[in-house]
């Protein structure tokens, strides 16, 4: 098995653990890859183990899976290094338990074991490819999570013109306006009001952000066809984020969003699944006096 290792930052809470995993990791594979600038962060805490392989950009040919070391974000953008999803991301968490990162430090050494022996089961995401005619967007124009039109340091509105495919949908006045897959529903979306959505469920959500009309509600449509969206109002500059990377916006340009002709693809263990996730994260079925 082909290893590679990813992750961000490092709390020296948790560089002893980190230690154990990478010592793990070689076990498993001697000549294990890890990302550069995660190697030089790990060497401020800890004498990194000799045998890893340093890589920049993508993860090189031949790997297994990617495992990322940190919290959603890191899987986020360990999403953006996967070859268009050829390699399976397996999210270690090194804070509070994620819906990307689900497998906690302590579980690390049973999620190896569950990786040998086979017995994990593969998740599917898709992401969102957004085109923005002379507006460059990296070598990754896609979002795992969502693609969001908001305003920069100011007060003013956005107002949004949303089409999907030929036909008007409407016209939005809030502070930004998401378009959001159905792993991106427990983020941004869940805490602008929109809806918690099954992450295999082939829909996108459309939904505003402290909406000055009131009657403006998070929007469910198919995932397949194309959203366009075209922001104007007393800016001269609005932002457009996807997922953590966000570009500048002139007014006026169309933002053109459909599904991307690949998925990422994310380990869970057997006994993972999604509302158990929710549960956990939200505080399903607890009476509030007990938290």
């Amino acid at each position: 098995m082909r290893i590679a290792l990813f992750g961000k930052a490092v709390s020296p809470d948790d560089a002893e653990a980190l230690r154990m995993a990478l010592d793990r990791v070689l076990t498993l594979d001697p000549q294990a890859w890890i990302h550069l600038p995660y190697m030089s962060e790990l060497g401020d805490h800890m004498e990194v183990p000799l045998g890893l392989r340093a890589f920049d950009g993508e993860v090189p040919v031949g790997v297994d899976v990617l495992l990322a070391f940190g919290g959603d974000g890191t899987v986020l953008e360990a999403a953006t290094m996967v070859r268009r999803g050829d390699v399976p991301i397996l999210g270690v968490n090194t804070g509070r338990l994620g819906f990307l990162s689900n497998v906690s430090m302590e579980a690390f050494d049973l999620a190896m074991d569950a990786l040998v022996a086979g017995a994990t089961w593969v998740e599917e995401r898709a992401l969102l490819h957004v085109q923005v005619d002379g507006l460059n967007l990296g070598t990754f124009p896609y979002a795992l999570n969502e693609v969001v039109i908001h305003k920069r340091d100011t007060a003013s509105m956005v107002v949004v013109d949303v089409h999907r495919d030929d036909t008007f949908v409407n016209t939005y006045w809030a502070d930004g306006l998401l378009v959001s897959t159905p792993t991106g529903s427990t983020a941004y979306s869940l805490s602008a009001g929109g809806p918690i959505v099954l992450p295999g469920s082939e829909v996108v959500i459309v939904t505003p952000v402290a909406p000055h009309n009131l009657n403006d509600r998070p929007l469910v449509v198919p995932l397949q066809g194309e959203i366009t969206l075209v922001a104007g109002g007393r800016d001269a500059l609005f932002l457009l984020s996807m997922d953590s990377r966000s570009f500048p916006l002139e007014p006026g340009r169309e933002v053109r969003i459909r599904p991307a002709d690949f998925r990422v693809k994310l380990i869970n263990l057997e006994h993972q699944e999604f509302f158990s996730t929710v549960r956990q994260k939200m505080h399903w079925g607890l009476d509030p006096r007990e938290r």
